[in-house]
């Protein structure tokens, strides 16, 4: 039996559910913290690369155990999961709020070349015996069809991966001004200011984004050491909701949380330098690992 069943062993007369555990590290062996998710309280992971600051907001957060205590079921409630009053304000309401958003702060070490500030997902085991060929090769199209014609990766090595230039896939990018809130909310409606940087860069998200998806501007990009940027990642394609996981497209849900398994129970977002080639290339910052735990579904 491994080590995942030998600790969340549940007996067999109860009806089990699975919920998300989301951690993050800046290394994928060690030192992962727990997520809060819809609280708006920021996660500091301290990397080789820079300094990151995660908010993570889901929709219907119906999260496993040991999020009770630190998470929210929506942004805009006042009690965590297991029914405790928070301790601090609640933030202004957004009606674009999406199924999922991740919220950065991040300030470089040193400079980092904007082609080379890499963004994605990945897998630390292969996936390929787990999951129909028909459907890897299905979501890699999607992917690039509705998010980022840009992201490029392989779904059949050991450690599967997809990642993309940063710059050309966040929702939402600024530089952080403390003298001026429109570029610090995490709201779909805040100005883009790339601009006060570097010349002619769009101030609107998807103009930038296409203005970003040309390699050799990428590269003229600099993310500056000591300087703080929001970087913002919104979707309606993957739902988390209520212990449901659907990969959703336009007037479809397609539900993969039957694939999920002792070992195919988790996938990295991550952001690093670099490392396009794979898992184990590049200079690691940030990962969040959103893994699939079985629990009592009776739990509140």
């Amino acid at each position: 039996m491994s080590a995942f069943f030998k600790i969340f062993t549940i007996p067999i007369n109860m009806p089990i559910i699975k919920r998300l555990y989301i951690t993050a590290s800046n290394n994928y062996d060690s030192n992962y913290q727990i997520v809060p998710v819809n609280t708006e309280q920021p996660l500091e992971i301290d990397s080789k690369i820079g300094l990151f600051k995660l908010f993570l907001n889901i929709k219907n957060f119906d999260g496993s155990k040991p999020h009770l205590s630190n998470s929210l079921y929506n942004l805009q409630d006042d009690v965590y999961l297991n029914g405790e009053k928070i301790e601090f304000n609640k933030p202004p309401k957004d009606d674009d709020e999406p199924n999922l958003r991740i919220n950065i702060e991040f300030t470089p070490k040193e400079d980092i070349n904007g082609s080379n500030f890499a963004f994605g997902n990945d897998f630390t085991y292969p996936i390929r015996d787990y999951v129909p060929v028909g459907l890897l090769n299905t979501g890699l199209k999607l992917f690039n069809w509705f998010i980022n014609d840009s992201v490029k990766g392989d779904p059949y090595p050991d450690k599967p991966y997809l990642y993309g230039p940063g710059i050309s896939s966040f929702t939402y990018m600024a530089i952080k001004n403390p003298d001026d809130p429109t570029v610090n909310t995490h709201s779909k409606k805040a100005v883009e200011n790339l601009f006060q940087q570097e010349e002619n860069i769009p101030k609107e998200p998807n103009s930038r984004k296409k203005f970003f998806s040309n390699k050799k501007k990428c590269e003229k990009f600099t993310f500056k050491k000591g300087v703080t940027y929001i970087l913002q990642f919104d979707t309606n394609f993957v739902k988390l909701a209520d212990s449901k996981y659907s990969i959703s497209i336009p007037r479809f849900d397609f539900d993969v949380s039957h694939y999920a398994n002792d070992t195919l129970n988790n996938v990295n977002w991550v952001f690093k330098e670099g490392g396009y080639e794979g898992v184990d290339f590049g200079k690691l910052g940030l990962i969040i690992n959103f893994k699939v735990l079985l629990e009592d579904s009776e739990d509140s």
